[in-house]
């Protein structure tokens, strides 16, 4: 068992230029973190990355706890992986995310052992179940959540770090709709982007994002949280009130 504040900090080290894009939550409301999972999740075949992608930022949009699996198969090849999981935990969650809690406390040794240079590519870990079992009735736990532009970094920064390409690493070849919106402004910010199917193994090279619907819209951030419940400790996740007996809701 470890704390949720020791993990992170082998997950979001202070000497890392990547850390602050690392999402506290889920560490935050631990305490103390699950126990590592007693069979780990297999990493999916990444044999599509070869080493000659020496200059890409790497998206990993799988389940929980497979992305982290993928984002620890490549700690060996000089990635740092960054947990951008925003969702918090709750009795009947939508979302489960105690695999990845456990995933998350597992892999924490590791990167703690690793020689990850300060600088090294990062890797960004979304959940793709992140919007599962909508709509929330009553009684459930609601913490789907989305990604935002702003929970990544620009596509200037990640230039000047010497990132000049993205690989999305996911299954399918239908990018979410919610990361369309961060891919797009990387694209236009002069950034390559690919698509790893991991199902095939198949790679998509010079990919174009359509602009999504209403991109760069000021408020294109309030309508894509619609719906969704924030927590007061950071990051998506609250209770649907239940109907009341004299109408109305309460909880």
């Amino acid at each position: 068992m470890q704390t949720g504040e020791e993990c992170y900090a082998a997950w979001a080290p202070s000497g890392s230029v990547w850390s602050l894009w690392a999402k506290p939550v889920l560490f935050a409301q631990a305490g103390v973190m699950l126990e590592a999972l007693s069979t780990p999740i297999a990493a999916p075949d990444l044999a599509g990355i070869p080493d000659m992608w020496n200059d890409p930022a790497i998206v990993i949009d799988l389940p929980g706890a497979e992305a982290v699996a993928a984002g620890l198969a490549l700690v060996a090849r000089g990635f740092r992986p960054v947990p951008m999981f925003n969702g918090t935990s709750g009795p009947a969650a939508l979302v489960d995310v105690e695999p990845v809690c456990r995933a998350l406390a597992g892999g924490a040794s590791q990167l703690r052992d690793a020689a990850l240079l300060p600088d090294a590519r990062p890797a960004f870990l979304i959940d793709a179940l992140r919007m599962q079992g909508q709509p929330a009735e009553p009684g459930q736990y609601d913490n789907r959540w989305v990604v935002l532009p702003q929970d990544f970094p620009s596509a200037t920064f990640l230039r000047t770090h010497h990132v000049r390409g993205i690989t999305v690493v996911q299954r399918g070849e239908q990018l979410a709709q919610d990361l369309a919106h961060v891919l797009r402004r990387w694209q236009e910010g002069g950034l390559a982007l690919r698509v790893l199917d991991v199902s095939t193994n198949r790679v998509l090279e010079n990919v174009v994002v359509p602009r999504p619907s209403m991109f760069r819209l000021a408020w294109y951030g309030a309508i894509a949280l619609f719906g969704l419940r924030r927590n007061n400790i950071g990051g998506f996740g609250a209770a649907v009130p239940e109907n009341s007996s004299r109408g109305g809701f309460y909880g």
